[in-house]
């Protein structure tokens, strides 16, 4: 075939959800668009470990490998389907804020709907951070034990992986501010303020060290 005659990779449907994304539509929004960055970091990772395999100088990391693409699969699957958790849990919230407020009876009701609404829609950016971390301590392993020629590619995805970290937790943040349950909040912003710092400094370390094996001679 032809180069001419294949498809162009944006004609798929990553151009669809980009533009979804960019439209007035409240979801998809910054949660899924963190969770599809930790997915992209995910399969950078299990892309080094396939340019591992199969080679003969690599043989004795090879089991090594087989074992990251096979944990990394199972992260990548579950950030992917974070996505449209995402989108469910803005949903119910928006569906929550539209329930009538004219008795004090529906007013609490509303209260109590919106409380387990913002509740949900913190936890699933909450859940994004934890595999973004799963995924940067599966993609550390691959230093030094990873085909040479894609080391870049190990610090793509540690960025990746970061951004999506960080852009959870802003997504994790903003729902708190409204939570009333005093305790869901402390012990929520408590976890997620230890995910950033562990994944933050694990993510600047990948970073700064493919950086110092590419250096410019």
């Amino acid at each position: 075939m032809e180069s001419s005659d294949k498809i162009k990779l944006i004609d798929h449907a990553i151009t669809e959800f980009v533009e979804l994304l960019a439209s007035q539509e409240p979801a998809p929004g910054g949660g899924a668009a963190s969770s599809l960055v930790g997915a992209i970091g995910v399969a950078l990772s299990s892309m080094v470990a396939n340019l591992t395999i199969g080679k003969e100088k690599f043989k004795d990391k090879e089991e090594l490998m087989l074992e990251l693409i096979k944990e990394n699969n199972k992260i990548q699957k579950e950030l992917l389907e974070l996505i449209e958790k995402d989108a469910e849990a803005f949903f119910k919230v928006a569906k929550a804020l539209k329930m009538p407020k004219n008795t004090e009876e529906e007013k609490n009701r509303r209260k109590e709907a919106l409380e387990n609404a913002l509740k949900e829609a913190t936890l699933v950016p909450l859940e994004i951070m934890r595999k973004s971390i799963k995924a940067l301590r599966l993609l550390e392993k691959s230093l030094g034990n990873s085909n040479p020629n894609a080391v870049s590619d190990i610090g793509v995805g540690a960025v990746c992986l970061k951004a999506a970290l960080q852009g959870a937790w802003l997504n994790v943040k903003i729902n708190l501010v409204s939570i009333r349950d005093k305790d869901f909040v402390k012990n929520t912003q408590k976890e997620a303020l230890s995910l950033l710092e562990e994944g933050t400094l694990l993510s600047n370390k990948i970073y700064e060290e493919v950086e110092s094996i590419l250096q410019i001679t």
